[in-house]
């Protein structure tokens, strides 16, 4: 952990040089999920060229390998410094915090997911929560939560999450989660079509609140060049106790469909989607 919070001091600009390397080694030498990648792709663009798909494919690569090392960057850099690079639209939060609602905020895995998380707990006048699945090695478990709590965020395991909101006071924070992750076997699910494919999304935070009357927005995240992005919100529903059944979940999902759609490369196509398929009777 010393060693990459040293590591982490170094200046983004030196940290992007390993980057590059890091992405030559993965994406020409490893290898590193190239399957995985490549049937994503193909299959989320049926309509794209084998050129398009490379030049998307290779674009991820370097992607990937950027958001790795802003990350760790995260360890160290100066409030300054992430608000200078990340700058936020926070009209939409500023209203709820006036009005004194808590939120939930969805997300994808789009961009940099984790500079999004550390911005917002940093520059939102809302006390920001944050959902998290435990990792299984421990070191990266508690570097993880040492970097998304470091300015503040307030993180809950998945599975404490309903217990702790029903014991929270009512009042102005937000509850954020990256909700396009894979549901695990067991869990609550809502199909939908995602990017052409069939996908299961976990419809758990509709349920929590429809159930809480709780409003929930989108979190959009966009690059405008090499370790600098944009963020907005957008209300994805205002009555969530008078939402149809998996009307929030469904309109998540187009928007996050719809940023993918802008950048392709900037979305996580090493993470295995669509693995599951949806049991027919």
């Amino acid at each position: 952990m010393l060693f990459l919070k040293l590591f982490s001091k170094l200046p983004l600009k030196f940290l992007y040089l390993f980057a590059d390397f890091f992405f030559f080694l993965a994406y020409y030498l490893v290898r590193y999920r190239r399957g995985i990648v490549w049937k994503n792709l193909s299959r989320s663009f049926p309509e794209k060229s084998e050129h398009e798909l490379k030049r998307i494919e290779k674009q991820f690569y370097r992607n990937l390998t950027d958001t790795s090392f802003e990350t760790l960057k995260l360890l160290t850099i100066s409030e300054e410094n992430l608000m200078k690079r990340v700058k936020i639209d926070d009209a939409l939060p500023s209203e709820y915090y006036r009005k004194g609602y808590p939120v939930f905020a969805m997300t994808s895995h789009f961009c940099n997911w984790e500079w999004l998380l550390v911005a917002c707990s940093r520059q939102l006048e809302l006390r920001v929560h944050a959902v998290y699945q435990r990792l299984r090695n421990v070191f990266f478990d508690n570097l993880m939560k040492k970097i998304r709590s470091r300015l503040g965020a307030i993180l809950h395991e998945k599975s404490e999450v309903v217990k702790v909101m029903m014991k929270m006071k009512s009042g102005p924070y937000m509850m954020s989660m990256v909700a396009d992750q894979r549901p695990f076997s067991g869990e609550n699910k809502y199909w939908s079509v995602f990017l052409n494919q069939e996908a299961a999304f976990y419809s758990g935070t509709e349920l929590l609140a429809r159930r809480m009357d709780i409003k929930v927005i989108y979190a959009s995240m966009k690059r405008v060049k090499r370790g600098y992005y944009e963020v907005r919100f957008e209300e994805l529903e205002p009555n969530p106790a008078k939402a149809a059944p998996n009307e929030i979940t469904e309109k998540f999902i187009r928007l996050a469909e719809k940023d993918i759609l802008t950048d392709p490369s900037s979305y996580l196509w090493s993470h295995d989607r669509w693995k599951h398929r949806k049991t027919r009777v």
